[in-house]
């Protein structure tokens, strides 16, 4: 392939769901800007076209972040990395902010917001869709819980009882209620039960259900020879 326009990003699409990556391409080639291509990193070759920006599901966003790995797939090592996913948990998002993603959408979002989310992203600004920055925004006033009381409330995830809690952690039975209480007054619950709901739904608590990423056996071919679907 012959790349010759300057301005033009190199797009990659990496997403598990085939049907929702032929999406992705067929709206990007809309756009002159964009030259998109489809694929997967353990069959890119040396050869082939610096990539700009990489659109892919939460799994493989969190992986092509580590700059070792980038690295050992030249098209990619310089790649600005978007998360286009249904994760919308509000810690999931920050471990991937500050972990270095560059951009983060959710499904069901409108297509000109992928564009402009894309375009942000190939000229180095970092860019969150607006259900994601105002979620992100409404975190911010809400106080955070203490690395103990994590450890608290992932045992109580569990099903463990108080009296348990505290063998576990090796402190008093008055300490782990203390801990329930302010971890039920941050959280704004009235009862363990809601409290593990909330800390599930937010993903306070690693527990993650991710997107899933393709298997092996899908990863087929070279990222050129997949690109432009028809």
């Amino acid at each position: 392939m012959n790349h010759t326009a300057t301005d033009r990003s190199n797009v990659l699409v990496m997403h598990h769901d085939p049907l929702l990556s032929a999406g992705l391409v067929a709206a990007l080639r809309q756009h002159a800007a964009f030259e998109v291509f489809v694929g997967d990193i353990e069959t890119a070759s040396p050869d082939e076209p610096r990539i700009d920006v990489v659109i892919a599901d939460y799994c493989h966003a969190m992986r092509l972040i580590d700059p070792a790995v980038r690295a050992a797939h030249r098209p990619l090592a310089a790649a600005r990395i978007m998360a286009l996913t249904s994760n919308d948990r509000e810690a999931d998002i920050r471990r991937a902010v500050e972990a270095g993603v560059h951009g983060y959408l959710l499904l069901g979002g409108p297509l000109s917001e992928l564009i402009e989310g894309v375009t942000t992203v190939a000229h180095g600004v970092r860019y969150l869709g607006r259900s994601v920055a105002q979620r992100m925004a409404d975190s911010l006033t809400r106080a955070s819980l203490t690395s103990r009381e994590t450890e608290v409330l992932r045992l109580v995830m569990t099903g463990e009882s108080n009296k348990a809690i505290a063998r576990r952690l090796n402190i008093e039975l008055g300490t782990v209620k203390s801990h329930m209480t302010a971890i039920m007054t941050k959280l704004g619950a009235t009862s363990r039960t809601q409290a593990a709901g909330i800390a599930s739904a937010r993903g306070l608590v690693e527990e993650r259900v991710l997107d899933r990423p393709a298997p092996l056996a899908a990863r087929a071919r070279p990222i050129a020879s997949r690109m432009q679907l028809a």
